[in-house]
């Protein structure tokens, strides 16, 4: 595969919002370093594995979000001797002493769906930012209470510095932009407006509550005076100003300007405590342009960099370039640059780093996250975190022959197949969309193999039809139940995946002649797990050990660690089991650690792997027959 083909997911990011960085989240992509070459026969010495790369959902995630039941991946290290991996969101070892800068190219204030994220758009949107800032509130305060000597080590702010703080907030562009590119008129997209204003609001409400009180907001700049429309969109005879902008696109920016100083002067007199600023970045941006030989600068409709009518041709093909806004801001308060929340470069990745966060799936979800559940980090986009943590490293050290001697771990496809049950779909529907699934996954095996990696160790999916959160949800009859209390119809489902899954395994040792690719039945390993529980030392096999209420202890609306408001006090109401260790699942979508630990028990030493090879040999390539 040549170069462009390899970079083909990555340009989509780059081509109009130049370089990003990007978070992870559902399935399970590790990677392993070996130390030697790959023989075609298993010989019976074992891999020299420095360092682990992880990339998945929930059941792998050591830090990128709040699951930390499953923990897969340290089993994985333990057995490599290795230590925990860094999660790759897990930024502590940065300097963030001064603040955090969150914000990342071609993010929008709505959520990203399939929509706005095949049009190039950042799935990061602002409400996953203010999850992300809320996430490192906490666990910096966490850290802060447990071990005052490590926090000084840290790096981090103190935690009465998050009331202190200046909470600098500038999107929007992003918003007018697609819909500017996606609707039919303008009309459309002023009509939109309003939507986009209350969820500024809301994500306001909330740092409101996590503590700030000072906000410095910049309205949005004029969008017709960008060279991508101007020059991609030429305006029509009587659209264009006296300086070439399109008119009706700035017309737009400043309708939303309008609504959001409104908004913003509502907001004062909801919290009196707070400060809140409202930049006219419009007006300092147009005049600019407008007298651009008078502030002594050139072509202001113009690129500086890139190919002239061709964006696909983008700027900083082989450099990086930084947005100087927060720069500049910080310089002027006395204050060093701040570090990039997902720059996690600095974090300690000597053994390895885990790209997974919770919810992802392998195709990009036409849903947002509040709709679904499902997180925009799909696996393509966890790709692009390996790619451009790929690059990076070897900006910082010349050893990207370590990144061709990896295992890459991967364990993901039971949140595609659920999305489509919990949008109404019947069985036959969900079969149906599985085989395009599949070759996207390929298609990423392929991609992380033109980078340089050549050992894979690929799970396939287990049998979601024996957790809380698909049959207690997803209505089937009495009959469509096992013996043991599972949903044939969805186990049905998954055991097609995973047939077609070693189907395109097998044709990946083809096409990819110098890789050793081993499949890992999973499913046989959970099914007996959950069918014989007692045997094997659980007592509860299908019910959560943390949830509340029904038959199986779960309910969508009160997760694990669910609290309520009683008379001003707290109650948990989502409460765990007393003994975790004898329940398999925990909380209705998840496994225990326990249980995830007897899984893994079960597989590392190749019992149920195509070829059957432990873990220690995963390096050794697969002999074709």
């Amino acid at each position: 595969m040549n170069s462009t083909g390899l970079a083909s997911i990555s340009d989509r990011w780059k081509s109009r919002w130049g370089i990003t960085r990007i978070v992870a989240i559902s399935l399970v992509i590790g990677v392993v370093l070996v130390s030697y070459s790959l023989p075609v026969f298993f010989p019976s010495r074992a891999c020299q594995v420095p360092a682990i790369y992880n990339f998945g959902d929930s059941n792998s995630d050591t830090g990128s979000s709040s699951a930390t039941f499953g923990r897969l991946p340290s089993p994985y290290a333990e057995e490599l001797g290795l230590p925990y991996l860094s999660a790759y969101l897990d930024s502590m070892d940065s300097d963030f002493k001064h603040g955090s800068n969150f914000a990342v190219s071609g993010s929008t204030i709505q959520p990203a769906d399939g929509k706005l994220f095949g049009a190039g758009f950042n799935p990061l949107s602002l409400s996953i930012q203010l999850s992300q800032f809320q996430q490192f509130r906490d666990r910096t305060i966490e850290l802060y209470k447990q071990d005052r000597k490590l926090w000084r080590e840290s790096r981090l702010p103190g935690p009465e510095d998050f009331s202190k703080a200046l909470y600098t907030l500038d999107c929007g562009q992003n918003d007018l932009h697609f819909g500017l590119i996606s609707m039919i008129d303008e009309e459309k997209v002023v009509a939109s407006i309003p939507s986009l204003i209350n969820q500024f609001a809301i994500a306001i409400e909330k740092l409101y509550q996590e503590g700030a009180r000072t906000f410095w907001i910049h309205n949005t700049g004029p969008i017709g005076c960008l060279p991508f429309p101007v020059i991609k969109h030429p305006p029509k005879p009587g659209n264009a100003d006296q300086i070439g902008c399109v008119k009706s696109y700035n017309d737009v920016a400043q309708e939303f300007n309008k609504q959001l100083k409104e908004k913003v002067s509502k907001v004062r007199t909801q919290l009196l405590d707070a400060v809140l600023i409202l930049v006219d970045i419009y007006s300092a941006k147009y005049s600019l342009i407008s007298k651009a030989n008078k502030y002594g600068f050139d072509n202001p409709l113009g690129y500086c960099c890139g190919h002239h009518e061709d964006h696909i041709v983008e700027c900083g093909k082989t450099i990086e370039l930084a947005n100087g806004t927060n720069v500049y801001g910080a310089e002027k308060l006395g204050l060093p640059y701040l570090s990039a929340y997902l720059d996690s470069v600095g974090s300690n990745f000597r053994h390895g780093a885990n790209f997974a966060t919770a919810g992802s799936t392998i195709r990009p979800q036409n849903t947002t996250l509040r709709q679904s559940g499902f997180s925009p980090i799909s696996l393509d986009v966890q790709w692009n975190e390996f790619y451009d943590f790929h690059r990076r490293s070897q900006i910082f050290r010349s050893k990207g022959f370590r990144f061709s001697r990896a295992l890459y771990t991967f364990d993901i496809g039971q949140n595609d197949l659920t999305s489509g049950y919990f949008l109404n779909m019947s069985a036959n529907e969900v079969r149906a969309y599985v085989p395009d699934v599949l070759n996207q996954f390929k298609n990423i095996v392929s991609y992380v193999y033109g980078q340089g990696g050549r050992n894979f160790w690929i799970h396939n999916t287990g049998p979601f039809g024996c957790l809380p959160y698909v049959i207690d949800r997803i209505p089937i009859s009495k009959a469509e139940f096992d013996k043991v209390g599972c949903g044939t119809p969805f186990n049905e489902v998954a055991q097609y995946f995973n047939r077609g899954l070693k189907e395109v395994v097998a044709q990946l040792r083809k096409e990819l002649p110098h890789a050793a690719i081993t499949y890992v039945d999973v499913y046989t390993v959970k099914y007996n797990l959950i069918s014989r529980a007692r045997t094997h030392g659980f007592n509860e096999s299908l019910r959560a050990c943390c949830g509340h209420g029904g038959k199986y202890n779960y309910n969508k609306n009160i997760g694990c660690g669910r609290k309520i408001t009683v008379r001003g006090k707290q109650i948990m109401i989502g409460k765990p089991c007393k003994d975790p260790s004898r329940w398999i699942n925990w909380d209705g979508v998840h496994y225990t650690q326990a249980a995830n630990e007897w899984v893994f028990e079960q597989i590392v030493d190749g019992s149920f792997s195509d070829p059957p090879i432990p873990l220690k040999m995963a390096c050794h390539r697969h002999p074709l027959s």
